[in-house]
């Protein structure tokens, strides 16, 4: 009988995978994966509909974003936002669809893909500074408030939801950069104030109502 190194359930007969979390199990045997009491799903398939679609579905509407553009609305204001948006849609869709078999790791996939976009969004249409003035403080505190909440509601997954807490605090720390270089002004300081504060308090929550455990889980799961 294995145990699964990051939810420690034990998994019986010759599985490859944890059939909790998804993780590969270090002493998987060779050859396939026994049938046990979860059936095979074929993920494959249905992520290549879901590819088809979103993919159909985004050159329709730049076919017509550009028939609109070229005939009809030379001068729509409109054309680079809703191409753009067009794009980022499909880009989002699809990284959530083929990570949607581990929850965690597909919402920080999410959220670090919607930043780059907007940064790069923002770039081609002359560098206003919103993506990370207002994206970058949002999206940071938004993913320390959901990895928080779950490592509560799944306590035995805690491990996981602390590593990808961890990470997000990296997005606090740019935040927290920009801001004591000054390039956070205006209306920006407060986003960065509200998101290092709520990303500061609910590691320090970690630290003083988890402790050892939170720090030991952490270190497991990175297997420091």
């Amino acid at each position: 009988m294995q145990k699964c190194p990051a939810c420690a359930i034990a998994v019986d007969g010759a599985r490859k995978r944890c059939p909790l979390c998804g993780k590969v199990l270090p002493d998987a045997p060779e050859g396939g994966e026994s049938a046990g009491v979860f059936p095979l799903i074929p993920v494959k398939r249905t992520y290549d509909l879901i590819f088809r679609i979103s993919t159909f579905a985004a050159i329709l509407i730049l076919v017509v974003v550009n028939i609109l553009h070229g005939l009809y609305l030379p001068h729509m204001p409109i054309y680079m936002t809703l191409t753009l948006a067009t794009v980022c849609a499909w880009i989002i869709v699809n990284v959530g669809a083929r990570k949607r078999k581990n929850i965690a790791k597909g919402i920080l996939w999410e959220g670090v893909i919607a930043v780059l976009l907007c940064l790069l969004w923002d770039r081609l249409n002359g560098w206003y500074g919103w993506s990370y003035g207002y994206v970058l403080p949002t999206v940071s505190a938004v993913l320390a408030v959901f990895y928080f909440v779950m490592g509560i509601a799944d306590s035995r997954r805690m491990g996981t939801y602390a590593a990808y807490f961890a990470v997000t605090l990296i997005g606090t720390a740019a935040v927290a950069v920009l801001y004591f270089t000054g390039h956070m002004t205006g209306l920006y300081r407060h986003f960065a104030v509200i998101s290092m504060s709520v990303s500061g308090l609910l590691l320090a929550a970690q630290i003083v109502f988890r402790g050892k455990h939170f720090l030991s889980e952490l270190e497991r799961w990175m297997h420091v």
